[in-house]
């Protein structure tokens, strides 16, 4: 693709987006509560944290009390969805043993990089995005394989292709950019260029039906060509509410825009009338010899006014009157809790109280249920981006590199095998917090599970594995990965060698656990594997026995030679004894002189 091309592409995706920015300045500065926030400033951005509405005819600059219900609301509505934590869970489904061994790899590498690269606080707060803009953005960053948040209006795609649900074409253009933060490629031809400027334009182009990947750096007209063999985009998008068509849709900003706007207005009359109306008055009749002067309060005001004849009682009245009608305050409560139960969400989740009514542990749960419904498609988009995530990740890193860095105790996997495998396996999802992340309470949890048959006893080292401590228990899990690397050579290689260091019933049972996995995938496809480890089995029966006869040899041999050593010492004895018994008058004449010489002295 030549540059007039290219620019004609990305000028098209501008055009096909241009409108969006204005809504998504309005959004950003009510999310925030700053007038006149820009969204392109990304060097140096100013939230000023409060919405301050100013009179212009009475020029009145003071800021009026904040009730950002719109942030409320998707601050209550993101941490909701943030406590669902997810992993993709590879499944293979009618496999070989290198499929098995493959699904398992993929899983290990991704649990370790969702982990590293803290997807789950990326996802969520791409969905925060999305309530606030209409769409939120996840990139995978082919260049430093890291996952980052996009901003939503620095990505550009076909509304048309949105809809029909395949994007070919996409834009990703990021102002204010550090020039430390450019690709080595990049930096690398541009660097004589560059002088003292610290900040670019960067952007990033993908046509996955022209196979081409462009860099681009506008300040300089760079332009740099890749081919892109992937058949996706390496965006995953989310959005509060799914578009009917295109790729515009309501957020919760713009269903609560209006609410908003009506709350601010009420908040400025309410704050007018409690600084100018009069909290306090002082009526004192005209000729009561009283001093005004003297009758002093700041929040107060002092009216004279002309006694009745008859007028009796105390000389000076006090009156506090209401500074505004309570309708208003009636009104102002009525439009919040409106725009909670727009959204759908709770006085118990958004203001931390207990609703009025549910006084019982079963109310309040099933009120939490009720909630939990009203967001189930929302919830649904979340858990399948981390499935997207993984797909994606699939499709657009480098075939030819490893998932996981080479190690010995590790089957070397890479990302061209995981695609090649990827029709005969299944990537689901699951839960990320099925055992704790304490050492202590995950080993209690996993013994449970292998009392109940779950999984067993042999593999409960292996699970203890944490991804962040890989060789803290390597000792304990040295054992299986040694026989899951015998019976993997005898797969994949033919060889049916047992070392003598390898511990026999722990390689059979794996062998039995490895045939009853490849037999229920596919056994037509599998059999040939079957029978390897069928051999491999029959093996081990054999050496066990071997080592059983040797060890009763050795058993044997040493129990003889304890006999013999015993009757030798026996026969010495004996001899000793015949010795003692009949060799003669001295040896008998000795102890009787003895015992004489003993009743003697008695």
């Amino acid at each position: 693709m030549d540059a007039t091309e290219f620019k004609k592409a990305i000028n098209e995706l501008k055009s096909l987006n241009a409108q969006r920015k204005v809504k998504y300045y309005r959004n950003r500065s009510l999310y925030e509560s700053t007038p006149r926030l820009n969204i392109e400033n990304i060097k140096n951005p100013n939230v000023v944290g409060y919405y301050n509405n100013i009179d212009e005819l009475n020029e009145d600059t003071t800021a009026t009390p904040n009730l950002n219900v719109i942030k409320s609301c998707i601050d209550t509505l993101s941490s909701k969805i943030a406590q669902s934590k997810v992993r993709p869970f590879f499944n293979c489904v009618n496999g070989s043993f290198k499929d098995i061994q493959t699904v398992k790899s993929a899983q290990q590498f991704f649990d370790q990089y969702y982990d590293a690269q803290d997807v789950n606080k990326k996802v969520s707060e791409a969905f925060r995005d999305a309530c606030i803009f209409e769409d939120g953005y996840i990139f995978v960053d082919v260049d430093s394989k890291d996952i980052h948040k996009a901003l939503p209006w620095q990505v550009y795609e076909r509304p048309a292709e949105l809809s029909y649900g395949k994007v070919t074409r996409s834009y990703y253009e990021r102002k204010d950019y550090p020039v430390t933060l450019l690709p080595k490629k990049v930096l690398d031809a541009i660097k004589d260029k560059i002088g003292q400027n610290e900040y670019v334009t960067y952007g990033l182009y993908f046509d996955t039906v022209n196979h081409v990947k462009i860099y681009y750096v506008s300040e300089y007209d760079f332009i740099l060509e890749e081919p892109f063999e992937a058949e996706r985009t390496p965006f995953i998008r989310l959005y509060y509410n799914c578009p009917v068509s295109g790729n515009t849709s309501n957020s919760v900003v713009d269903m609560l825009y209006t609410i908003q706007l009506e709350i601010n207005t009420l908040m400025n009359k309410i704050k007018d009338a409690s600084q100018l109306n009069i909290a306090m008055t002082y009526l004192i009749p005209k000729g009561s010899g009283l001093k005004t002067g003297q009758l002093n309060n700041r929040i107060g005001n002092i009216i004279e006014y002309e006694p009745t004849s008859n007028m009796t009682g105390s000389p000076v009245t006090v009156s506090t009157p209401s500074f505004i009608d309570p309708q208003y305050m009636a009104l102002l409560n009525e439009l919040i809790a409106k725009a909670y139960e727009l959204v759908g969400i709770s006085a118990l989740s958004a203001q931390s109280k207990k609703p009025t009514g549910l006084n019982s542990g079963i109310a309040l749960s099933t009120m939490e249920d009720v909630e939990s419904e009203r967001f189930e498609t929302q919830l649904n988009q979340v858990i399948k981006s981390y499935v997207d995530i993984a797909k994606t990740c699939l499709e657009v890193f480098p075939q030819d590199e490893d998932i996981l860095p080479e190690v010995t105790t590790r089957m070397t996997i890479k990302w061209r095998d995981i695609v090649e495998e990827s029709k005969k396996m299944q990537i689901q999802f699951s839960s990320a917090d099925s055992l704790s992340k304490d050492p202590s309470q995950k080993l209690q949890q996993l013994i449970a599970l292998s009392q109940a048959g779950v999984i067993p006893q042999s593999r409960i080292s292996q699970f203890m594995e944490i991804p962040d401590l890989q060789g803290g228990y390597s000792i304990a899990n040295n054992a299986i990965n040694a026989v899951m690397s015998i019976i993997q050579d005898c797969v994949n290689n033919d060889v049916f060698d047992i070392p003598e260091y390898i511990p026999l019933s722990l390689l059979e049972d794996e062998i039995l656990n490895t045939q009853l996995s490849l037999r229920a995938a596919n056994y037509e496809m599998n059999k040939a594997s079957i029978a390897k480890l069928s051999q491999l089995y029959a093996m081990c029966i054999e050496k066990e026995k071997e080592l059983a006869e040797q060890q009763n040899a050795e058993a044997m041999a040493e129990q003889i030679g304890e006999m013999a050593m015993q009757g030798t010492v026996d026969a010495g004895l004996n001899d000793a004894t015949s010795e003692i018994v009949g060799g003669g008058e001295e040896q008998n004449v000795i102890p009787e002189q003895t015992e004489t010489d003993l009743s003697a002295t008695e």
